[in-house]
């Protein structure tokens, strides 16, 4: 594949992922807001709460889905039919038995509800809304696994615009329901309903794009023992992962109550709506990292990683300075001053994003350069840590101790170590530059912080064309202020004339 081809596909990726997920995100808030007004803040922390609970039992798909995908860059960037057959066979198995072991594991789950939902609704409901919420993630199963082809192929455009097609109708017909009737269960089965039909709908557009895997084939023994092996060590990675992002709301709700997790979703939501848009980037380009390291040399690998470096400290710095200082206030005019949390649980809420943000990059190539075997435990390490400083801290400071556990355990750990792994084993570098590089960095984030809080912080926003206008402000004045930091570096030059020429050099 063409360099060019590369990064045609990556700009395609981004400009649809982008396009469709400002549409879900709109649809996002509307359902929110009328999900808190027609059912309450107790509803908003039992949805938050399972969520995070289903998330955790799906702990059986984590390593499959990436150690496929990345057995599939070399045989689609050689056009090699049968090999990609082979591995989507052995995807779509793997799959449908990942379905029935989380259905085995939720239902054993039901017995021990009372200890884990600290909340006033009655526990028959809850046990009735939990039983549909793993019924929705059991049905997230079936069907999903075709759809990798699309992102290894480097079309995740194709999954963005039916996935938002399909999330707008949801959405519409929740709101409609919630306003009808006011019925959590009415909710939950449209979610469930709508789920089965995208991922049909995305097995049948894999099929028609390739049509060759409607065949049989099946991988050699050498080949299946190493995918499986790939997927031991992302498993043991992925399962750390989950469990230390998805903690917080349990542990918020037993040890403060279920009530609090709605509050803190509300944060959480937009984090993840953000989140969602920075990882349309940077997922858009793994597939183009993945087939550029398997075609290009050392050198090349590393050039483009600081180029993505680079454009990760700059998104991700000017995001954390405008949402420490905009999130209360949009809060405020969203749902309400009592959904405000303290400040320091804010700062927390957005340390916590800058630094996983920053792993991006690290991220990227982990996946794309098979780079799980030697990362394989810090993950766990880093959940073992967390979950012992949150119940501490949390019985001292509340959530602002829970949330603050997490950054912790991720600066001693993870958050050094894979930049670590990957500088010494793969670019042969001295990690110290990366180190030099990202100071400056977090001295350009603090920095425009103080400068642009200073500036606005006596704007007072009462409505929304205020806090427009201290938005705007704000991003403005990051956008100078990064502008006069970063315009000498080589990264930020050699950025300016991929996109001038655009291609890759």
């Amino acid at each position: 594949m063409q360099n060019n081809s590369r990064t045609y596909n990556s700009m395609k990726n981004i400009f649809f992922g982008l396009g469709s997920q400002i549409i879900i995100l709109i649809c996002n808030f509307i359902s929110r807001t009328v999900f808190i007004k027609t059912l309450g803040s107790e509803y908003l922390g039992v949805n938050g709460l399972f969520s995070n609970i289903l998330t955790v039992l799906s702990l059986a798909e984590l390593g499959i889905g990436n150690a496929i995908i990345y057995s599939m860059y070399k045989p689609l960037a050689t056009n090699d039919k049968e090999k990609i057959t082979a591995l989507m066979n052995l995807y779509k198995k793997l799959y449908n038995i990942m379905a029935i072991v989380i259905l085995l594991i939720g239902l054993t789950l039901v017995p021990v509800l009372k200890y884990l939902v600290n909340t006033n609704i009655d526990m028959s409901e809850i046990t009735l809304y939990y039983i549909l919420y793993l019924l929705h993630s059991v049905i997230s199963y079936l069907f999903a696994s075709r759809t990798s082809i699309l992102q290894a192929d480097q079309k995740m455009y194709i999954i963005k615009m039916y996935t938002m097609i399909f999330t707008v109708i949801q959405q519409i017909v929740q709101i409609i329901l919630l306003y009808l009737t006011h019925n959590f269960m009415l909710y939950l089965i449209v979610q469930i309903l709508f789920t089965f039909m995208m991922n049909l709908y995305g097995a049948m557009k894999s099929y028609k794009l390739y049509p060759y895997l409607k065949g049989k084939q099946k991988l050699e023994k050498r080949e299946t023992k190493e995918i499986f092996s790939n997927i031991k060590y992302v498993f043991i990675y992925r399962l750390g992962g989950v469990i230390l992002n998805n903690t917080d709301n349990i542990l918020i709700s037993i040890i403060i109550g279920t009530i609090y997790v709605g509050y803190y979703s509300n944060y959480y939501m937009i984090i993840n709506s953000i989140t969602v848009f920075t990882t349309i980037i940077f997922s858009a380009l793994t597939a183009s990292i993945g087939n550029l390291n398997a075609v290009s040399n050392e050198k090349r690998k590393y050039e483009v990683f600081k180029i993505i470096d680079f454009c990760s400290a700059i998104i991700f710095g000017f995001i954390s300075v405008c949402l420490l200082i905009l999130f209360s206030d949009f809060i405020k005019i969203w749902v309400g001053e009592e959904f405000i949390l303290d400040v320091s649980i804010v700062y927390t809420i957005v340390l916590n994003f800058y630094i996983v943000g920053r792993l991006n990059p690290i991220s990227t190539y982990r996946d794309t350069l098979g780079m799980f075997k030697k990362t394989r435990y810090i993950f766990l390490i880093t959940a073992c840590i967390n979950i012992i400083l949150s119940i501490v801290l949390g019985k001292i400071w509340g959530m602002f101790g829970i949330i603050i556990a997490t950054a912790i355990s991720r600066i001693l750990t993870n958050r050094w170590y894979e930049p670590f792994i990957l500088y010494k084993d793969y670019f042969k570098e001295k990690i110290s530059k990366y180190w030099k590089n990202n100071t400056y960095y977090i001295f350009c984030t603090l920095l425009n912080y103080i400068i642009t809080y200073s500036i606005c912080k006596n704007i007072n926003v009462e409505n929304i064309w205020g806090f427009l206008i201290k938005a705007i402000l704000c991003g403005l004045l990051n956008i100078i202020l990064y502008l006069i930091e970063c315009y000498k570096k080589n990264e930020f030059k050699e950025l300016i004339n991929i996109i001038k020429k655009e291609k890759v050099k």
